[in-house]
Formats: structure tokens, sequence, C-alpha cells
């Protein structure tokens, strides 16, 4: 199969470093990517045409992330703020494995009808997402969409395809960098400044934007056995 140019949502940027030591998560994902030559990805021809307009939304989000990341590493690299850097370093470098990971998925599917129409939409999404006015409001709103990225892939590795099935297995060990995530950008952003009552405020049009754009591909979310009213209810629960 002849491999396939993906044109990303946002440009790449050099990962700034992280710390040399890997954790054991992020050890399973990179095994993960090393067993692809010989343990590839498949998929029947309708969940073909369904991933070819989910990947989109997923990679999107992990490119965007990776440009958050690096602008606000370079910010605090400017103010010496050391200890931050590092910390932040190492989301970074998570969510360009990601990244890497999900473009490994697209380009096992034998079609990407799709790919370019919906990427588009997830791109004025996150492009909209970054319109604040303050550093603190940004990382409120990455907390809790990191918050919903983290339901969205325990949703996939629990979908139709089966546990045992790679892109599951995937889903399942991002997942669980998304939830490290939280913790760190909700710590960021107390730490700049954010109170909880902006958390609370925020969560409405950060959850009410996100499951807009997702419902553009609700039949696709479906026909993967992904119920997005019940990831709405979980959303909704969990900042009341």
């Amino acid at each position: 199969m002849q491999t396939k140019v993906l044109t990303r949502c946002f440009p790449i940027k050099p990962v700034t470093g992280a710390n040399t030591a890997l954790t054991a998560n992020s050890q399973r994902i990179m095994c993960w990517l090393g067993d692809t030559q010989h343990k590839p990805v498949q998929f029947s021809d309708t969940q073909t045409d369904a991933m070819s307009r989910l990947l989109p939304l997923l990679l999107c989000g992990e490119q965007s992330a990776q440009l958050v990341f690096n602008s606000e590493i370079n910010r605090l690299a400017a103010e010496q703020q050391h200890s931050l850097v590092v910390c932040l370093q190492d989301v970074e470098a998570d969510e360009h494995r990601h990244d890497i990971a999900l473009q490994q998925v697209a380009h096992s599917l034998s079609e990407l009808p799709e790919f370019t129409q919906v990427q588009r939409k997830a791109k004025r999404f996150y492009a909209h997402l970054g319109r604040v006015s303050t550093y603190s409001e940004h990382f409120v709103r990455i907390a809790i969409l990191d918050t919903c990225v983290t339901h969205i892939m325990q949703a996939f590795e629990h979908c139709h395809l089966g546990e045992e099935h790679r892109f599951s297995q995937l889903c399942g060990l991002i997942k669980k960098d998304e939830a490290k995530h939280v913790y760190v950008s909700r710590k960021h952003a107390i730490a700049l400044g954010a109170t909880l009552n902006q958390f609370s405020h925020q969560h409405e049009y950060v959850v009410g934007d996100l499951m807009t754009l997702l419902q553009t591909q609700g039949d696709a979310f479906e026909s993967m056995g992904v119920c997005l009213d019940r990831l709405n209810q979980k959303l909704e629960a969990k900042w009341r």
C-alpha cells in the first residue's frame, strides 16, 4: 500500500526536550509503535469509513496540544521557570508520541475519503479554543478538554472493535497519559491565577462546542460503538 501523506491541522514544532527516563506507559506506547510492522492495525470496510472521519478529530487534538505546550514551554523558558518547563516538556513529548501513533493508524487505512473535510472542522474548533485573553483561561480550557479526551479514549478502548484490537489498546494507553495531563494542566492553570469559578464557567463552553464538533460525525461514532449521548452525560456530571 502506498504511503499516504497526511496534512496537519497545525504546524509541527521541534519537541523542546523531556526527561530521558520514559514512564511505564510511555514505554508501552513506544512498544506499540515498534510492533506496527509485524502487527498491523486492521479495519473492515465499514470501520475504515468511520475511522477516516474520526481520526482527523483525534489527530487535530494531539497536534493542537503540541503547539500549545510548545508555546508555553518557550514562554516559561524565557522567564527561566525551569521546574515548570520540565513538567510541561513531558506532556509535550506524550502528545508527540500520541500524534505519531495515531498517524500510524491513519496510514493503515485503505482509504481516507473524508479526512480533509473533517480535519477542517476540527481545526476551526481548536483554533477558536485558543482565542483567550489570559494564559490562565487557556489552560483552564486545556484541562477541561483533556478531561474530555480521557473519556473519549476510554470509550474507544471499549468500543465494538474489542479490547484486543490494536486501536483499542492504543486508546487505552493514550487515556492514561491524558488523565495525567488533566492534573498538569489544571495545576498550571491555577498557578497562573485561575479560580474554581473559571473552571465551572468554561466547562459548559468547552464541552458544548466539543460535542457540537463530535456530533457532525455522530454516525461514525455510533458505528464504532461510541455513544455520544452517554459521553456527554459523563462530561456534564464531571463538572457539576
